[in-house]
């Protein structure tokens, strides 16, 4: 039995908007590197608190 092969089209990364590889379809890639991600979930996070206000 082979295996399931599916092809994944490339994302762009949320932070820089760089295209990212998919190497696994059950959980898709947002950033193209932990710096990004961290960037963005501060920024969401400022955004959050900022809107309390």
């Amino acid at each position: 039995m082979g295996a399931i092969e599916i092809e994944l089209d490339p994302l762009p990364c949320r932070w820089c908007q760089k295209l990212i590889k998919q190497p696994r379809w059950w959980r898709p890639k947002r950033h193209c590197s932990r710096w990004h991600r961290v960037k963005s979930r501060l920024t969401e996070a400022l955004a959050s608190v900022l809107e309390l206000l």
